[in-house]
């Protein structure tokens, strides 16, 4: 089947904002249902949709904000808070959050939902006065504290991180915003004491969450060490131990090795090539040991542990984040 024109044509537009398409009629939902049958279009979520050949190029990631912002074109009206409004704004936060797609709405009072709707209503007085404006969406410190209250310490410590390294928001207004009840005050305050922006991207943030939970001390973010020949290096973290010894402390994403932004379009040979030679001047500049970390270490947080007692940095206690999450 062809593409209807008008309808091909909407697609294409919605395409070029960002967003899946809501069929604004029954003519064009009953082509989008045709086109979704014969596999050119497919329904991203009940009542938007996207071409095949784009919506397949994109991240789960893309997926999600296409969604968010479909839904916005659609329901004008309501009010996007939590990981919606974290998304919408490029904030990092770790991948398997973005599994369930999830869209968070603000909601004047309290909404029950089936256990397994990917729609999630938040719900704080406070959201009264936003519906009332006409806003789109709650500010980042309330979308914060709102990921605060639904998701693990590690989950939430990438966000504020990262958030803080774009500016979106100051640690002020996180500690300041209204309203908060004590539990989420004391959440706030774990988090404004290990926040960092210093963290250069959401892995880096997520494997120092880690460490944090597993019971060591946070590690000194992009430290640098200058050689002889004027060269210089940082590293992602770095202890320097009681007895003088110094373990660096790196995380090794894959992009780091695929992505030319990074690479600087040399070859993967190229790329490890330059780690080895950057290794050893660090060793030779009188570092002790650098453990690596990769995702699936974090994911399993074992090897994280068990590399840092190697390496002979002291595990105190593992840290509580305070009072439980509901998922």
């Amino acid at each position: 089947m062809r593409m209807n024109k008008r309808v091909g044509d909407k697609l294409i537009d919605a395409a070029r904002h960002g967003r899946c398409l809501h069929a604004s009629s029954h003519a064009d939902q009953a082509v989008l249902s045709r086109l979704v049958r014969t596999g050119l279009v497919v329904r991203a979520r009940q009542g938007l949709y996207a071409s095949r050949e784009v919506w397949r190029e994109l991240t789960p990631r893309q997926r999600y904000v296409w969604v968010i912002r479909g839904l916005h074109v659609w329901h004008p009206d309501w009010v996007f808070a939590g990981l919606s409004v974290i998304a919408l704004h490029g904030i990092e936060y770790p991948l398997w959050l973005d599994e369930r797609q999830t869209v968070f709405l603000a909601s004047v009072r309290a909404v029950g939902v089936a256990r397994k709707s990917t729609t999630r209503y938040i719900h704080v007085e406070q959201y009264r006065e936003l519906c009332g404006q006409g806003r789109c969406m709650t500010s980042v410190a309330r979308a914060l504290l709102d990921c605060a209250a639904s998701f693990e310490f590690r989950e939430v410590l990438p966000m504020v991180d990262s958030a803080l390294r774009k500016r979106l928001v100051t640690r002020q207004e996180l500690a300041n915003v209204p309203g908060l009840s004590s539990p989420l005050k004391a959440k706030v305050g774990f988090l404004l004491r290990y926040a960092d922006p210093g963290s250069e991207n959401g892995g880096e943030s997520l494997c120092r969450a880690t460490i944090i939970e597993e019971g060591f001390p946070p590690p000194k973010l992009q430290q640098e060490f200058r050689m002889r020949d004027g060269r210089k290096y940082r590293v992602d973290g770095l202890y320097r131990l009681a007895d003088g010894s110094m373990v660096v402390v790196e995380y090794d994403g894959m992009g780091k090795y695929v992505d030319d932004a990074m690479t600087g379009g040399r070859s993967v040979r190229q790329v490890v090539h330059a780690e080895k030679r950057r290794e050893q001047d660090l060793l030779d500049s009188g570092v002790t040991r650098i453990v690596r970390f990769d995702y699936r270490d974090v994911l399993r947080r074992d090897p994280v542990v068990r590399k840092l007692l190697e390496a002979g940095v002291p595990r105190i206690a593992r840290i509580q984040w305070p009072f439980s999450v509901q998922r």
